[in-house]
């Protein structure tokens, strides 16, 4: 029996949740429309090119970087162009923010519709909802297995956890919680579903690319960075940015209620205490583990961004109605505990607009950022010059193909820009307008700029700059040159 049906007043509960997510999906979608930032320049703009280009390009589905579910999944979408995916992803927010209610409301906590308002409260995840990132779709189905399980779908909820790794690798981690949680519970029969993903997929691999075996043979993260490593802390200390100050506070008064529990026998008596242990809390935990060792150690090609941990949010908002509820216990009569929740809840909201740092700020977070805007300058020029795709393109820089519309994946259009042991750019045809910048093309492409001034194969053509930060323009700025191959 689904244990939210004796809940008291659920019927109205679930009334002000559907609207509070229909307000909230509805200004996200207009904030859509609004924003031109897609949240990075580089991931965001890269996954968004192999759905784009997937119908043209199939083996797309079967890549492994760009994460076969997700490219699967967001591939029609993302024919509308970079509006159609970052719809899609208020989308996968909305269903999101959907499950984080019903595990609150499974869990018994009161007004289980605030774990709705607590998703969109987090600065971090409300901004990720428009880019082309893959941490909004891995959320949601991790929340979503958590929801089947708190419902008393524990076969529905291993199968979908399955899924997971072809989101985001770190999905074989979560796994085992899983594997943990169904041991626990005695459900023997469902541990089976936790392989069906991989199975599925290493069929249709041995089919396609005539290798069972290339969910791990075309693993594309090297054991050791090469972006080296970083503090042990710099996940942990991150959390203000994701959450904001209120929903952090709210989260560690949950998280400490979970540590008193766990020292009362009776309360680890209470029913579904191990789904929200294990799978909430527990998984919560094990993923920011997992990433600060693999940032502190250099591991798996860890670049240290924290971006990854809004995967998280979903969850976290079920622990921060825990840390609601624990506060307004306290009160003497119903109706100072519904202040003290709607007080708690309109704090995390406010926080957005305070204009901190862990804020929401509008040129900041809404607006083309400078490295794009130079992009889109330097388009703009050759379609001038030249006419619109005319000339194949070399770039590094993946919002090139975005602002130009160049096929990131036809040789022909885009040849690669390799750099020999000389550190010269090697055989690119005549004519081919090389679009080099200041970050993708030296870090990635291992372009460096004197090399290029200096290479008589190249003639220099064009050049913009932005101040990477518009409040500090003294700092530093963001740059692109285009040359062509001239002989």
């Amino acid at each position: 029996m689904n244990s939210s049906a004796t809940l008291p007043h659920s019927a109205s509960s679930t009334r002000r949740a559907q609207l509070l997510l229909a307000v909230l999906l509805l200004l996200s979608v207009v904030m859509a429309f609004i924003t031109t930032n897609t949240y990075d320049s580089g991931d965001s703009i890269k996954h968004y090119l192999y759905a784009r280009y997937a119908f043209e390009h199939p083996l797309n589905y079967l890549d492994s970087w760009a994460k076969p579910l997700f490219t699967l999944i967001s591939s029609g979408p993302a024919q509308a162009g970079f509006m159609g995916m970052k719809l899609f992803q208020c989308g996968v927010a909305a269903v999101s923010a959907w499950c984080a209610f019903v595990v609150a409301r499974a869990l018994r906590l009161p007004m289980p519709e605030l774990a709705i308002l607590f998703v969109y409260a987090a600065p971090d995840y409300f901004i990720i909802q428009f880019s082309g990132l893959t941490e909004p779709l891995f959320g949601l189905i991790l929340v979503g297995s958590v929801t089947l399980a708190v419902t008393n779908r524990p076969g529905w909820s291993a199968a979908l956890i399955s899924w997971l790794p072809f989101v985001r690798s770190e999905g074989f981690i979560l796994i085992g919680l899983w594997v943990v949680y169904l041991t626990w519970r005695r459900q023997w029969r469902y541990l089976p579903l936790l392989v069906l993903g991989y199975v599925l997929f290493s069929a249709v691999g041995a089919v396609v690319l005539g290798e069972p075996g290339w969910v791990f043979g075309r693993n594309p993260y090297a054991t050791v960075s090469a972006y080296g490593h970083g503090d042990w802390t710099d996940f942990v200390f991150s959390l203000p940015g994701l959450l904001g100050h209120v929903l952090l506070l709210l989260v560690s008064i949950g998280g400490v209620r979970m540590v008193l529990d766990l020292l009362y026998p009776e309360r680890r008596q209470r029913p579904l205490f191990s789904a929200e242990l294990l799978l909430v809390y527990g998984s919560i935990s094990v993923f920011i583990a997992a990433h600060t060792i693999f940032w502190a150690l250099g591991l798996f090609n860890s670049f240290g961004m924290t971006r990854v941990l809004t995967v998280t949010v979903p969850l976290f908002a079920v622990v921060a109605l825990r840390g609601v509820a624990w506060v307004s216990a306290g009160a003497r009569t119903p109706t100072v505990q519904r202040r003290i929740r709607l007080g708690a809840a309109a704090a995390a909201v406010l926080f957005l607009f305070l204009g901190t740092r862990q804020g929401l700020r509008w040129q900041r977070d809404f607006t083309r950022p400078p490295d794009q805007e130079v992009a889109e300058n330097a388009a703009a020029w050759i379609r001038q010059t030249y006419g619109e795709n005319t000339r194949p393109l070399a770039y590094e820089l993946p919002y090139v193909a975005v602002a130009t519309n160049n096929n990131f994946f036809d040789p022909n259009e885009h040849p690669v820009m390799s750099v020999g042991a000389d550190g010269l750019v090697g055989a690119l045809p005549v004519g081919t307008l090389l679009v080099w910048d200041d970050w993708f093309a030296r870090t990635e492409g291992h372009v460096q700029l004197p090399k290029l001034r200096a290479d008589a194969r190249f003639r220099e053509l064009y050049q913009d700059a932005r101040p990477r930060n518009r409040l500090h323009p003294e700092r530093d700025t963001t740059r692109i040159i285009v040359f062509e191959r001239v002989r």
